[in-house]
């Protein structure tokens, strides 16, 4: 085993930048909100944007899930008309509402806040 001598400037240099790294991703925002033009989501489908799903059932309604399946938290990577699959186990979802349409998954898909704003429609949670 080998020794190093550490004197006081390179141990205050190694905290410093330590710590502003970790002042920056503290800092960061995990949950950036998204947003995607209205035009870019089909009526009666949805489009699947980082970890969201952004809907529009009908032609001007928007709603927006997220893409963590509530049966075992594997992402939700398809759509298919007006309905989003899990790949993991199979599990449907309506994107009218979030509700299961074929299990193995009991709950609903989690609901964020959308709100359309000068023709973008706005996610965050």
């Amino acid at each position: 085993m080998t020794s190093f001598q550490c004197d006081r400037r390179t141990f205050l240099i190694g905290s410093a930048t330590t710590f502003a790294g970790a002042l920056l991703v503290a800092c960061g925002r995990k949950d950036a909100p998204k947003d995607l033009a209205v035009s870019d989501v089909p009526v009666g489908s949805a489009v699947i944007v980082d970890k969201y799903i952004i809907a529009q059932p009908k032609d001007g309604e928007y709603k927006a899930y997220s893409t963590v399946c509530p049966h075992q938290g594997a992402p939700i990577t398809i759509v298919e008309g007006s309905q989003v699959k899990c790949t993991k186990h199979g599990s449907v979802f309506d994107i009218s509402d979030g509700h299961v349409v074929n299990g193995p998954a009991q709950q609903p898909l989690q609901e964020v806040p959308a709100k359309v704003e000068e023709g973008k429609v706005h996610v965050s949670e």
